[in-house]
């Protein structure tokens, strides 16, 4: 199994690079960056996180291709986004910053696009009313653009840049595990596949879908890949200890999709019907967050963080390799735990894990 890691895309590229740096010699085998207007936290509780001390601000997201930009003329490694969106870039602009950075890139590019989420469109005036209707509009205009070079609507749009380089066209992957037509147009139009938080039974329902549209739509299969979140330490019993010393690091689950809320009786912040990539934790009371945080049970947080041990993590993940996952992307937040002293005990385990996934589905 190939392994990529999420870098911040925050704060500073110096940071970025010295994590892109450290990734190279764990042989990490790709970089990937968020491409986020918000963060996941209210502002006003940053302060109570052990990471603030190192990031002052949970806003402060750098434009991912402008990092890609810099990052790539210095590191071997692949970059990708994981993943932009189509609300705010239309397709002509995601290919053309592509083909761009896979050029640049010593590595080459891969461009991840999804449908997006609420809190990097709508409070900065994006429309985000029809998000799997704008990301199959965008991924038809990249499909023809990287295909022939031309608009689908045969036009007079097209790119002048070199299709038939050295190093050809860079890929996309689609983020997908909605419904059945985001699934679709991951088969139909994507290189590879991005799944988020879910079973590994799920995760085997889903590709099988994405999988026969490909099939359907005469293309190969895309590569399948994932982007779980994970927490590391030297064991469960670590990190579970660090989640009840700042429970407010639990509101990740805000992000978790509404049934899992459903499941575990609670009721979400945002509504019966408004959880996860709808929400805005900034527009939450944060006495609210603050009050409701410590009540979300340890197994509800672990059905969509994977925590643990590098060995504990591993273990979590292999049926997934059983499943088809070729290239996992970890999203580890470890940093959110610990006080800056300490931060390599997340590390030490993330290149233990590193080594291990390596070794799955080979």
């Amino acid at each position: 199994m190939k392994v990529g890691t999420m870098l911040p895309a925050a704060q500073s590229v110096a940071l970025n690079a010295q994590m892109a740096a450290a990734a190279a010699e764990m042989k990490i085998d790709s970089l990937w960056l968020p491409d986020h207007l918000l963060g996941f936290w209210h502002p006003e509780l940053w302060h109570e996180f052990p990471a603030a001390a190192a990031m002052p601000d949970p806003d402060a997201f750098l434009d991912p291709f402008c990092v890609a930009a810099a990052l790539g003329a210095e590191t071997p490694l692949p970059l990708g986004t994981s993943v932009t969106d189509g609300c705010r870039r239309r397709g002509i602009d995601l290919v053309r910053a592509a083909m761009t950075l896979n050029e640049t890139c010593q590595g080459g590019f891969t461009l991840g696009v999804g449908a997006g989420e609420t809190e990097s469109t709508v409070p900065f005036g994006y429309d985000f009313s029809r998000p799997v209707g704008t990301l199959e509009r965008t991924l038809v205009d990249i499909r023809a653009l990287l295909d022939t070079g031309r608009m689908p609507d045969g036009g007079p749009g097209r790119t002048g840049l070199d299709r038939a380089g050295p190093n050809g066209v860079p890929q996309i992957w689609v983020a997908a595990q909605g419904g059945p037509r985001s699934l679709s147009l991951a088969g139909r139009y994507g290189d590879g596949w991005f799944a988020l938080s879910v079973s590994a039974e799920r995760y085997a329902e889903l590709f099988t879908a994405v999988r026969a549209a490909a099939q359907d739509a005469g293309r190969a299969a895309p590569i399948g890949a994932m982007i779980p979140v994970t927490m590391l330490g030297e064991s469960r019993d670590q990190v579970l200890a660090a989640l009840e010393a700042t429970p407010l690091i639990k509101l990740l689950l805000l992000f978790a999709p509404q049934e899992l809320w459903h499941q575990y009786g609670i009721d979400h912040p945002n509504g019966s019907e408004q959880g996860g990539f709808a929400t805005i934790p900034h527009a939450i009371d944060p006495a609210t967050l603050r009050e409701i945080a410590p009540r979300l049970p340890i197994e509800m947080f672990e059905e969509w963080v994977m925590l643990g041990s590098a060995e504990e993590v591993a273990t979590r993940l292999k049926p997934y390799a059983d499943a088809g996952l070729e290239h996992v992307v970890l999203a580890d937040m470890s940093a959110l735990a610990y006080a800056p002293e300490d931060a390599m005990t997340g590390f030490a385990q993330f290149a233990e894990l590193t080594q291990i996934l390596h070794g799955l589905g080979s």
